[in-house]
């Protein structure tokens, strides 16, 4: 779909989350973008920067298991060992500074057994392909075989053309394609 995180949330819903009883985690809250056109779900946010009354690591919860129907999990996703130029805009030196791709394929593995115990219905993993060391990294693959290593089973999976973009001025010769597009995987718990 072509747009921005909440249009990619209010598609997803339509097909995921029709019962607005449903009790939903966002444990990457960050500003509530996911959820602006959404309003009528039953969401609690949690985040380690934007969330002072909840703020939790997403790879350690205080739930109980199963405690929610739906999780949802969109951790940083920029490796970025020095300045990145994307800093200001998703408060990288906040969040990625000095990880590697590796660190954060961690970060999402962590980030969705967590979600997976705290989980009784689904988990919905926000990720985005990246080039990094000079290297493809295909995230949305890799969180695939991470989920379905803990017994996951991907049900769904939504590409978003976002229509916001991040400029790509850094570079004069492009040597890959551009990344604008993330995923979203719908898993079911097994």
């Amino acid at each position: 779909m072509r747009g921005g995180n909440a249009d990619l949330i209010k598609q997803v819903a339509r097909l995921y989350a029709t019962d607005p009883s449903l009790r939903i985690a966002d444990v990457t809250f960050g500003r509530g973008a996911f959820w602006k056109k959404a309003p009528h779900l039953n969401v609690t946010g949690s985040d380690l920067l934007t969330v002072p009354e909840r703020p939790f690591d997403f790879r350690d919860l205080p739930y109980a298991d199963d405690e929610f129907d739906i999780v949802v999990l969109d951790p940083p996703y920029i490796a970025s060992p020095g300045a990145h130029f994307t800093d200001d805009r998703y408060r990288n030196a906040e969040t990625t500074k000095g990880l590697l791709y590796e660190d954060i394929r961690e970060l999402y593995r962590l980030g969705v057994i967590e979600a997976a115990r705290v989980a009784r219905r689904q988990v919905w993993v926000k990720c985005k392909d990246q080039v990094s060391g000079q290297r493809q990294r295909w995230l949305h693959h890799h969180v695939l075989a991470d989920a379905e290593d803990i017994g996951l089973v991907g049900r769904d999976l939504f590409i978003l053309d976002a229509t916001s973009r991040v400029p790509n001025s850094r570079w004069d010769i492009q040597h890959h394609a551009r990344k604008p597009h993330s995923y979203l995987w719908v898993f079911d718990m097994e």
